[in-house]
Order: C-alpha cells, then sequence, then structure tokens
C-alpha cells in the first residue's frame, strides 16, 4: 500500500478539455436547451463522462465534466472539492481548470490538497485507514465555466476476494444538473463475464419492468449516453432505479469460492494457544454455562475493531492472532468463536448478513459483497440461534441472549443458497410491568414494576451504565407524566413542581437468564386529569402497544418491517373517593386476534378503583405489503380504538351528583 493519495497528472488531461477545443462544445451545444436551464437558475453540465473499469486486480473510476457556476451555493461547493478515498485507492488529478470569456486558465496551480483522516462514525471502532482529499481551489468567480477530470485507481492485494469478484452500483444522477451530453461506461477487463441487472425501471404507468439482464463479456462495454439530458429524482414513495453490476456467479458457485478460504482457518487445535482458556471451560459444571462462557469471552474480552476493506476482502484473520491480541473484526471474532465452540462439540457456522440492506439481498445480484458484517449460526439441541460475536453487552445462556431481526443470510459453506430466517415471536415476554397507583386525597404515591429480557434488558444495563441516575429519573418522570396525561394540565418544564420522592433502583439482575427487573417510585401531586370540573385518572401505553406506523407506511417497492416485543402491563389505579364503575370506557375490554397482533384486555373493577390487565404479542422480523399490511395496520386500528389502558371517574361529592351518576 502506498502513503501517497494523490498525484497531479496533467499529461493524462484529454483532448476536450484543451483551449483548442472549446469552441467546439461551446458552440454546438443546443441552445434551446442550454437557455432553457439557464433560465430557470440550474446549473449546466456541458459534458460528463463517467467510466468504470473492472481489471483482474483493479478497479478504476474516471470523471470529467465541466459545468457552470452560476450558483453561489455550487461555487463555494467546487471551491473545495473532496474526494474520500481508502488505503488502497490513489487519486489522480487530470484537469482543474476554468473557462472565463471564451478562454482556458489552468487552476493547477492554484490548488492546495488536504489529505486528512477520515471517520465515518466516531462511535464504531473504525479503523479503514480513510483519507478525506480535499482540492482548495483558489479564485473561481460566478459564472465561471468549471472543468475537473480526475481518476481514482484501487489497486487490490493479490490474495483479495475481489481479484474474483466484481461489483458496481449504478443510479442515474439526481434533478439538479441539466446535461449537453452524458455519458457513462462500465469496461469489463476482468476477463470473466460481467452481469448488469435492472432493478426498479418503470413504464409510464409507474409499474416496474421485467427488463433482462445483459451479459457483458470481457473487452465488452455496457453504454449510457443521453443528450440534452436533465437528471431524474425517484417519485415519492419509491426506489431509485438502479443497474446492478456483478461478475456471473451463483451463490454456490460464490460460496465454495469463500468456504475455501475460511477452512483453513478452522483447522487449529485450541489447546495449542489457548490453554487457559480451554481449562476455563473444563472447570465449569454443563455444555450450556461453557457456550455462554464462550460467548462473553469473544463478545467482552476480544476488542471489535471494523475495517472494511478487510471485510470486503473476506479473508478473515488466524483465531490464534485474534486470542493473542485480543482484537478482531466481526470475521475474526467469529472464526474464533466458531474455533472455541467446535472444540465443545458444538455445531455452528459462519454466516453474512447486511443488516441495513436486508430486503434488497434477494434483488442484488449474487455477489459476497452484497454482505457487511458475519455472525455465527449456532445449532444446539435442535434449536438454531444466531449470535453476533461483535455484540459486546449482551448476557444470557444459548437461548436467552439477544435475537436480532434480518431475514435472509449467506452461510460460508460450500453450495450454500441465499437463506431466509422467518418471523419469530418472543417465548416469554421481552417486557413485564405493573403499574400501582394509590391516591389518598390529591396526592398519589406511584410504583412501576418492571421486569425486561433479552435485548431489552441490555440497554437497560446500557443506560445505567452510562446514565446518570437523575436522568434516567427524568426519562421515567416523563413516562409516567404523558401515560398519566397530565401533559393537558402543565408543561413538561413544570414535572418537578408535581413530582418528588422519585427513585430508582435495579433490585434484581440475573445475567444468566439475561433478566433485569428494576423499580420506579414516586409522589406525583394533583395526579388528577380535571375536564369540565371532573376528575379522572389515566394510564395509557399507546408507544408499547400500537403500531401507528404500519397506516403511515406507502413506499411501494419497500415492504413494511415490524420487530415489536411481546409485552404484559397490569396497571392498578386506586382512590379514596367512589369511582363511576359503569363508565363504558373504564369497564371496556378486548380480545383482537389478528394474524399479525394478538392484543388482549381484561379489567376488574372496584368501588374505588379499577384494574387492567394487558397481553400484546407480535413479531420480530416480520416484513408486510399490500393486503397484508392493510390487515395489520387495521388491527392497530382496533387497538387504539379498543384499549391500551385504563381511565376511571371520580364521582364528585353531594348527593345531586350522586343521585346523576347514579340513574346514568
Amino acid at each position: 500500500m502506498t502513503n501517497q493519495y494523490y498525484f497531479i497528472k496533467p499529461e493524462l488531461s484529454s483532448p476536450e478539455t484543451k483551449q483548442e477545443n472549446i469552441d467546439s462544445w461551446l458552440k454546438t451545444q443546443d441552445k434551446t436547451f442550454y437557455d432553457a436551464q439557464i433560465a430557470k437558475e440550474r446549473d449546466y453540465c456541458f459534458w460528463c463522462n463517467i467510466v468504470e473499469t473492472a481489471k483482474p486486480n483493479s478497479r478504476t473510476s474516471y470523471t470529467s465534466m465541466a459545468y457552470t457556476l452560476n450558483d453561489a451555493g455550487m461555487l463555494n461547493t467546487t471551491g473545495k472539492t473532496s474526494f474520500i478515498l481508502s488505503e488502497e485507492e490513489v487519486l489522480n488529478i487530470h484537469t482543474i481548470s476554468v473557462v472565463r470569456d471564451g478562454k482556458v486558465i489552468d487552476k493547477l496551480g492554484d490548488i492546495n490538497v488536504k489529505v486528512l483522516d477520515y471517520v465515518r462514525d466516531e462511535n464504531q471502532a473504525s479503523f479503514n485507514d480513510e483519507k478525506k482529499v480535499t482540492i482548495l481551489i483558489q479564485d473561481l468567480h460566478l459564472n465561471d465555466i468549471f472543468i475537473m477530470e480526475t481518476s481514482i485507481e484501487c489497486k487490490y492485494e493479490e490474495s483479495s476476494i475481489r481479484n474474483q469478484f466484481f461489483r458496481w452500483i449504478y443510479s442515474r444522477p439526481n434533478s439538479y444538473w441539466a446535461y449537453g451530453k452524458y455519458l457513462f461506461e462500465l469496461k469489463n477487463e476482468t476477463e470473466k463475464n460481467l452481469e448488469a441487472n435492472f432493478h426498479y425501471y418503470r413504464d409510464e404507468a409507474g409499474s416496474i419492468l421485467e427488463k433482462d439482464k445483459l451479459i457483458i463479456e470481457h473487452n465488452q462495454s455496457y453504454t449510457i449516453e443521453k443528450e440534452n439530458y436533465i437528471g431524474e429524482d425517484a417519485k415519492e414513495l419509491e426506489v431509485t432505479p438502479f443497474i446492478d453490476f456483478a461478475t456471473e456467479q451463483t451463490y454456490p458457485e460464490i460460496t465454495k469460492t469463500i468456504s475455501n478460504l475460511y477452512q483453513k482457518f478452522y483447522q487449529v487445535n485450541l489447546t495449542d494457544f489457548a490453554a487457559d482458556l480451554v481449562a476455563e471451560l473444563d472447570a465449569l459444571p454443563s455444555l450450556d454455562h461453557k457456550i455462554k462462557h464462550a460467548i462473553d469471552f469473544v463478545q467482552k474480552e476480544v476488542y471489535y475493531l471494523y475495517n472494511e476493506a478487510e471485510m470486503d476482502g473476506h479473508e478473515p484473520q488466524a483465531a490464534e492472532v485474534t486470542y493473542k491480541t485480543k482484537q478482531g473484526d466481526c470475521k475474526a471474532k467469529t472464526v474464533l468463536l466458531k474455533v472455541i465452540l467446535a472444540d465443545l462439540g458444538v455445531d455452528s457456522e459462519i454466516i453474512l448478513v447486511n443488516y441495513g440492506s436486508d430486503i434488497f439481498l434477494p434483488v442484488y445480484t449474487p455477489s459476497p459483497f452484497n454482505f457487511n458484517h458475519a455472525i455465527l449460526k449456532i445449532t444446539h439441541n435442535n434449536q438454531v440461534y444466531f449470535i453476533d460475536a461483535t455484540m459486546s453487552n449482551d448476557q444470557g445462556f444459548l437461548a436467552n441472549r439477544q435475537k436480532n431481526s434480518f431475514m435472509y443470510y449467506l452461510e460460508v459453506k460450500a453450495g450454500s443458497e441465499l437463506q431466509k430466517q422467518e418471523p419469530f415471536q418472543d417465548e416469554i415476554p421481552a417486557i413485564e410491568e405493573k403499574f400501582y397507583c394509590d391516591v389518598k386525597g390529591n396526592v398519589a404515591e406511584v410504583i412501576f414494576d418492571r421486569t425486561l429480557r433479552g435485548r431489552i434488558a441490555n440497554q437497560v444495563r446500557e443506560m445505567f451504565k452510562n446514565d446518570s441516575i437523575k436522568d434516567i429519573i427524568n426519562r421515567y418522570n416523563f413516562t409516567i407524566y404523558s401515560n398519566m396525561a397530565l401533559d393537558t394540565k402543565y408543561g413538561e418544564n413544570e414535572i418537578n413542581n408535581y413530582f418528588s420522592n422519585t427513585s430508582i433502583e435495579i433490585v434484581k439482575d440475573n445475567k444468566d437468564l439475561n433478566e433485569i427487573s428494576l423499580i420506579y417510585k414516586a409522589t406525583i401531586s394533583e395526579p388528577y386529569k380535571i375536564v369540565d370540573n371532573k376528575r379522572f385518572l389515566h394510564f395509557w401505553s399507546r408507544g408499547n402497544f400500537v403500531d401507528n406506523e404500519a397506516s403511515k407506511h406507502f413506499n411501494k417497492d419497500i415492504p413494511y418491517w415490524i420487530d415489536r416485543n411481546h409485552i404484559k402491563t397490569e396497571i392498578h389505579l386506586m382512590t379514596d373517593h367512589s369511582i363511576n364503575q359503569t363508565e363504558p370506557y373504564t369497564r371496556q375490554e378486548c380480545d383482537i386476534k389478528s394474524k399479525y397482533v394478538k392484543h388482549r384486555v381484561t379489567k376488574k373493577i372496584s368501588k374505588q378503583g379499577a384494574s387492567c390487565y394487558i397481553d400484546c404479542q407480535s413479531y420480530h422480523n416480520l416484513t408486510l405489503s399490500g393486503k397484508e399490511l392493510d390487515d395489520y395496520a387495521k388491527a392497530n386500528k382496533e387497538i387504539l380504538n379498543s384499549n391500551w389502558g385504563i381511565g376511571i371517574d371520580i364521582i364528585e361529592d353531594g348527593l345531586f351528583k350522586r343521585l346523576s351518576q347514579l340513574f346514568k
């Protein structure tokens, strides 16, 4: 790898950027089209040439553009043009110039190039070795015509799997630009066939076209050429059309190649390099304890480093190196965990996933680069579990650990096809909570008792680790304030005027079962909601039980993803006054049995209070569209209109009011 991220190479400039050729492209443009775009104050691109060249050991990305600087924003953006480069990439600057008053002015002597480290996400342990190369260009004027010509060359290590597989996604330019001439070309010099697949292209009626794939043979090109062209935006609620270019291979062929890379890393003896860990495992009382200890070790004691270039390369780090250095990327950590489990006699397979683009995996052309993460699929006692070795806050025996939602995955096993993880439900409630509110006079004593499991338990531990108790209490104060409908009485900034004696504590944390229990307590003055001089006591938990977003999802191309917990809630409201025991909304129960969500509410009403019992169970990892989504949205509307909490009406003092309530 080279530490030189850019080179200035004017000898690579193309003829169209030269003074002697200016008239040919200035005068031959369609003047009517040009004038129309300038009248709309749209920046005009005289030409845009984009050429991607796939080679056996590298890829070259060439771009040449000449465009107006009629907008102050574009002038500012152009004056500090940036490129994000990986360690394997080099930027060649062919041409930077402007046309001013019909003359070409070379600006290569007026540039200052800055190379800085580039961090995509400061919260992620990322060491991509990416650099941000920024070209600062002096003395640009409004109404100049700016010309920039560059190429980025990416060279691969001989061992890199990228020498065997190519992938590139083309998406049409957006509507900001108007082009006199537009060219995109993909050149295949890989000595293998590439295939081009067209996705989300539509006819005039908006229906997706079923376009046949194209095969691009060695030394052939695929070209898009347009004149007097305005870029296009995707229509609202539609996916932008794209072309998926990839080496012509099936997933079974791909997994054969990848699995051959991985096999040599499995053939190791754990005792040879991790005798101390083997001794720790041998001392544990059961296989379940040993599996838990192995996962905990890899997740918590091996530091996670994400290296995008290495992930693309796919070849993992040896388990011995990961164990010794106590660090590695997702592949390294997952390989180490697989090796440890194999020593315990537990079957597992490394699988590739892409959480962010999961729903597109069956759409994409088969490629190893459709995936950006590796996790472990474990088979134990005839059950399948998926463990993400990069998680550091997970706890519990295998069956109790966090279950992540993802739909498609590829086993690193010769001959494997893309597989699907089916939707699943929580075996026991992820959230069990009991809310007690006892009002004496005009003061309520509140207790909120919660037991949380799996992913929610992990999140709660992180919250108590990273946030102050004061912040956590304030969060719970707001939740109670909202659920009791006190936001109709006073603002959020006044909560502390009414809430006192607040506390929260973890009363039990069973890390084996990944289960945590906590209790929140508060004294609340003036807990009643008052309407027309009547008092009501409420507790509603809409956010837990009603999936409002389902009815708002109108995207034609992307299904709605459901990832909801099984929740059981008890609400107990007691007062020192008589309540209206016949009030329909207080007594309202429901038993909704949709295919996708079950929601049951039962009540117990007494003279001075009421209890509400809610059991709501839906799915994780479920995608719905069309009529199925309509049915799910309808069920949630029914939940909204039925019950997801309870309110009680106080019978005010006075004979006539008591009689009116009685006759009512």
